[in-house]
């Protein structure tokens, strides 16, 4: 599978992706409005650890003692 990044003029876009799905091309948004993205397993490790005090030496209890720690 290949990435492609194609700037094109708002004015074309429909044309073009309805050009590119007539060939069989998906399309994934970047910075789509995803309000509860899903962490991949490694962050989903590395929160799970901070909270229970891994890797910073305490848990953590509040998000502004966490920032002033790090």
């Amino acid at each position: 599978m290949e990435t492609l990044i194609i700037n094109i003029p708002e004015k074309k876009s429909e044309l073009v992706k309805q050009l590119l799905k007539e060939l069989g091309v998906t399309f994934k948004r970047e910075n789509s409005d995803n309000s509860n993205p899903v962490p991949n397993s490694i962050t989903l490790k590395t929160i799970n650890d901070a909270h229970n005090g891994i890797g910073i030496g305490e848990p953590i209890t509040d998000i502004k003692t966490y920032i002033d720690l790090l």
